[in-house]
């Protein structure tokens, strides 16, 4: 019995240690466009809605190929319509084998996950729907939970998610007068 509680809790070390990783992977991967100049700041602050999300009415939610109209096409034009200020995500299954992180805002998200797969599409109202390696899944999410359909090739997945605020905007200390 103790040696299932002593692998149990070496599990749980390294899984954190693994989402700590890639927080600090995120970090540290972000590419100059999460800048935002100085004097763009308030522009870009004011920009920021707290519900981010597009609008998916229930009638579209309810069938898969309006929501595959409403993904964005690829992954390049998903990467486009996120805000300048991206907020960062960290999501992975139940059973620890699928990670996935990325980055999301204005209703679009892309990431990868731990098999150097790409996933992008959009999110609103609870529900979620994209490719993941170019095949199209889609779900449903709430409360830190997911579940879905199709997503990391699997016909049904579930798990957790956790959202990151958006990094924080410094000043330069020698532009101050």
């Amino acid at each position: 019995m103790q040696k299932k509680i002593k692998i149990s809790m070496a599990a749980v070390a390294a899984f954190m240690l693994v989402i700590l990783a890639v927080n600090l992977a995120i970090g540290a991967t972000s590419s100059v466009s999460n800048v935002v100049p100085a004097e763009n700041v308030q522009e870009a602050i004011e920009k920021i809605d707290l519900d981010d999300s597009i609008v998916i009415s229930p009638e579209q939610a309810e069938d898969k190929e309006q929501l595959k109209e409403l993904a964005p096409a690829t992954l390049e034009e998903a990467e486009r319509s996120i805000y300048p200020i991206r907020r960062r995500f960290l999501m992975w299954t139940y059973d620890g084998v699928h990670i996935m992180w990325g980055v999301y805002g204005n209703g679009r998200f892309v990431g990868t996950d731990n098999l150097g797969k790409r996933c992008w599409g959009i999110y609103g109202k609870g529900i979620f729907a994209g490719f993941y390696d170019g095949d199209f899944f889609w779900g449903k999410y709430c409360n830190g939970t997911w579940k879905a359909e199709y997503l990391f090739g699997l016909a049904n997945s579930r798990g957790r998610y956790v959202l990151f605020p958006p990094p924080a905007i410094t000043t330069n200390s020698s532009a101050s007068p």
